[in-house]
């Protein structure tokens, strides 16, 4: 339906017009009134015969005046509207304008309302304004690219979206260069790691993720590879990377990410440790993955890493002596290390030794104790585990005897006395019986000196026969050993005889050769004395830094240093006498007679044949055996410019000297 005052369609069987409100009841559908044009337009009636109206005075109208774009009533301009009623014929027809307009049927019409004249309308022509509408466009594109822009940085499944884009089409190359240390490519390497910055590494690990879950292993890994690169401390990511490399069976990439993880990103978590000893194991690396539970166990405290290992890797050698001090004559017996699962024992006592490589097989389950202070360390080894190492420190030792007494006080005494050693007391002598103890002292050998020197176990023996004393002072020291070869501290007691004859002068600075003097004699005065030499060469004396000269002779040789710019005597050896010797002993003498010149305190023979003859300062008056077999009295003095002088007879097979020696000792 259509509303007769303002064109509005409105439905049919409205009563008032929902934009103007005019009042619809009379023209309903149906309704005997409407007719005509409208009617036909609205499929309302049928078409009938038009009637032409009568034309009563001019109006600007026809047909249905009510759309016309001319309003009702319409008059010149600058002339008053009125309302102008239209004229109807007897017919009920309007009278229609010959010039134009259709004839219409009058009945089907509605009266005509008075109302106000309104000013016509005029018609506006549609236009387009382009410059508003690429305004439009251009505010919608940057709205557009802004919003896009936003879903891809901000937005997590643009941020997935770039993440995969960048997956796929990396390469080798690419992570190459990510990790590239050449200065020529850092400007690509950082242009590289600012592109795969776009997206955020939690993009990277979650787009891995879900490749992952999708089966797409080799792109799970690229993802996770950038991920690491740009997020390189991300334990929980690491670990996932670590998981994808088992899964695609690149043990080794696996194992260097867990180790990684263990040790530099996170030592005290658990999983990486839990994740590369269980790859251990399964690759039968056994020692390793035992190493890796002690390290888990230290660095996490976690008490199911120790006890993993206790039940994974052989028990500890067990031994039959807790660390101690122990004498070794009580111990009854060697030490014993047993295994408690019957495993292989390697032992030593070597701190620098590593085990078990360096150690000793135990063939006979004990060792056989050692005296001093050890380290005793042994592993037992199943095929390649090895247990964790037992260490145990002892001290082992051997008793010590007690020093000897002597029968004889210390005293001065008018004549010569003999005097003998016996066993000292035992410090646990109240503990053991007169057996035990005539058992132990039965062992003892005693050794003893009387020329001033430190008893040894060279020197003399003291066999139960008197040792006899010379006149003068004389100290005596001995000292006892034990047959575990432990010597007891020195007896020291001194006496002094004034019984003559009173013992003779030791070796000393005066007794000198005639012709020549140590460290005085110059060179020339010596060939002066002696003669020119057959031969003549440069040498070096002993430790002195200065030139040598060595002067060959028919009797011998001579040596000179160079003291402050002048050639001295040092050495001199010879085969014939050149002249008085001291004390008038020499060449064609015995030991005796030489050593009868000369004070000698009558000390027996050493083990080795040597025999001191005093003391004063060491090696100073002693009788020596040499390795070859022959034999020398041997004297040395101090000079009062502080040179040691040494003067030796050597003596032959038939015992008498044939070659005499006097040198200076620097």
């Amino acid at each position: 339906m259509i509303c007769e005052h303002c064109g509005h369609s409105v439905p049919d069987g409205a009563l008032t017009c929902e934009r103007c409100g005019t009042y619809l009841g009379k023209y309903r559908a149906g309704s005997a009134t409407e007719n005509g044009v409208r009617a036909i337009r609205q499929g309302r009636v049928s078409a009938s015969t038009p009637t032409l109206p009568t034309r009563q005075e001019k109006v600007n109208e026809y047909g249905d005046f009510d759309l016309s774009s001319v309003p009702l009533g319409s008059q010149q301009q600058g002339q008053r509207r009125k309302t102008v009623q239209p004229a109807y014929d007897k017919g009920g027809s309007s009278r229609p304008d010959t010039r134009r307009g259709v004839p219409v049927n009058a009945y089907g019409r509605a009266p005509s309302l008075r109302h106000k004249a309104h000013k016509p309308r005029r018609a506006h022509t549609s236009r387009v304004n382009w410059m508003l509408v690429g305004m439009l466009a251009a505010v919608i594109t940057a709205v557009t690219a802004g919003v896009m822009w936003y879903y891809a940085s901000h937005s997590e499944t643009g941020q997935r979206s770039i993440a995969r884009r960048n997956a796929l089409s990396v390469t080798d190359g690419l992570f190459d260069l990510a990790i590239s240390t050449d200065p020529m490519a850092q400007q690509e390497r950082q242009a590289l790691l600012e592109e795969w910055g776009k997206a955020s590494p939690q993009a990277y690990w979650l787009s891995g993720r879900e490749y992952l879950d999708a089966g797409d292993v080799a792109m799970a890994i690229s993802c996770f590879r950038i991920a690491d690169l740009i997020d390189p401390d991300n334990y929980d990511g690491l670990m996932l990377l670590g998981n994808t490399y088992e899964l695609d069976a690149q043990d080794d990439s696996a194992e260097a990410v867990y180790l990684r993880l263990i040790e530099s990103v996170s030592p005290s978590r658990t999983e990486a440790y839990t994740a590369l000893i269980r790859m251990y194991q399964a690759q039968e690396r056994r020692p390793e993955a035992a190493d890796l539970m002690l390290l888990a166990y230290r660095n996490t405290d976690r008490e199911s890493y120790r006890l993993e290992r206790e039940d994974y890797i052989p028990e500890t050698p067990q031994t039959s002596l807790p660390a101690g001090r122990y004498e070794i004559s009580k111990l009854q017996g060697n030490v014993y290390l047993t295994s408690p699962q019957n495993y292989d024992i390697y032992y030593t006592t070597d701190d620098d030794a590593i085990l078990p490589q360096d150690g000793i097989l135990l063939r006979e389950g004990s060792f056989a104790p050692r005296e001093g202070t050890v380290t005793l360390r042994a592993v037992c080894v199943s095929g390649d585990l090895v247990s964790d190492p037992m260490s145990v420190t002892y001290t082992f030792y051997y008793p010590s005897p007690p020093a000897p007494k002597c029968n004889l006080a210390p005293n001065t005494y008018k004549t010569l006395r003999e005097v003998s050693l016996r066993p000292g007391v035992l410090s646990n002598e109240k503990d053991l019986t007169k057996a035990e103890i005539a058992q132990i002292e039965s062992q003892y050998v005693y050794h003893y000196t009387i020329d001033g020197s430190t008893p040894t176990e060279n020197s003399p023996v003291f066999d139960g026969t008197p040792i006899k004393l010379p006149s003068g002072r004389v100290t005596l020291k001995a000292v006892c050993v034990n047959q575990y070869g432990k010597m007891s501290s020195i007896l020291e007691v001194g006496y002094k005889f004034n019984v003559s004859p009173y013992p003779l002068e030791p070796y000393q600075e005066t007794d000198v050769f005639t012709g020549f003097v140590l460290n005085t004699t110059t060179m020339a005065d010596f060939k002066a004395t002696f003669g020119n030499p057959t031969g003549e060469l440069s040498t070096q004396y002993l430790t002195l830094a200065a030139e040598a000269r060595h002067l060959t002779y028919d009797w011998g040789y001579a040596v000179f240093a160079l003291e402050n710019g002048v050639w001295k005597l040092v050495r001199v050896e010879m085969t014939r006498a050149l002249g008085n010797t001291p004390r008038g002993v020499g060449f064609g003498n015995t030991e005796d007679e030489i050593t009868a010149a000369y004070k000698d305190c009558g000390q027996l023979p050493s083990l080795d044949q040597s025999r001191g003859l005093y003391y004063d300062y060491p090696s100073v008056g002693q009788v020596l055996q040499n390795a070859d077999g022959s034999r020398a009295v041997q004297y040395s003095c101090q000079s009062a410019a502080g040179k040691m002088w040494i003067l030796q007879y050597h003596l032959g097979a038939n015992g008498r000297v044939n070659r005499i020696t006097h040198y200076y000792q620097p």
